[in-house]
């Protein structure tokens, strides 16, 4: 599994995986019933061009995705994994991950909302330290961050690395045969 920042053009891949969510679990995701198809479209198409959509690719599709937005010094994340790949720390990994970009953006606190039934992101909110208030059906959960360090800095920097090297690879693989093509005699 490859979990790497989703450029522009890569947003359907988001829009996919947010449609495969049972009810219960859009539900989950956006703190309110009955999400359609067609306001996951409208929500991923109002996603400002500096917010974070991270995606864990697997199987040649997006398995997993957190959205990073920012309000003042406060970076809110929004988590969904398809339930065929759950329990296997791509949410904790994708948390993290969130958690380092917005530190290296200076926030001061990452923050997430969601319903109070829902066990499985109030035990990683746990897991992660964060700081939980439940109050009328919703849960809100604080971390507070440190400034961005070596650690932070150097762990979204090879993420780019790596990204830049299966970008090139992947184009070499497919340009391969054009560009290593022996040269027609012009005869």
């Amino acid at each position: 599994m490859l979990i790497r920042k989703l450029h522009l053009h890569e947003r359907p891949l988001f829009v996919e995986h947010l449609r495969r969510l049972p009810p219960n679990d859009r539900q989950f995701r956006f703190a309110h019933a009955h999400v359609t198809d067609e306001a996951i479209a409208r929500y991923v198409g109002r996603i400002d061009h500096d917010d974070l959509i991270l995606g864990c690719l697997a199987e040649d599709r997006l398995v997993g995705g957190a959205h990073v937005a920012f309000t003042g010094e406060v970076a809110e994340v929004g988590l969904s994994v398809d339930p065929d790949h759950r329990a296997q720390g791509i949410g904790a990994e994708l948390f993290r991950r969130a958690s380092h970009w917005a530190r290296n953006r200076r926030a001061q606190k990452l923050y997430t909302l969601c319903q109070t039934d829902n066990r499985a992101m109030l035990a990683l909110a746990a897991k992660l330290g964060m700081v939980v208030h439940r109050e009328s059906g919703t849960a809100e959960a604080f971390l507070a961050l440190d400034p961005p360090d070596l650690l932070t800095v150097s762990d979204e920097l090879s993420v780019g690395v790596h990204n830049v090297i299966n970008e090139w690879t992947d184009l070499m693989r497919t340009c391969g045969g054009v560009l290593l093509a022996p040269p027609r005699s012009g005869r």
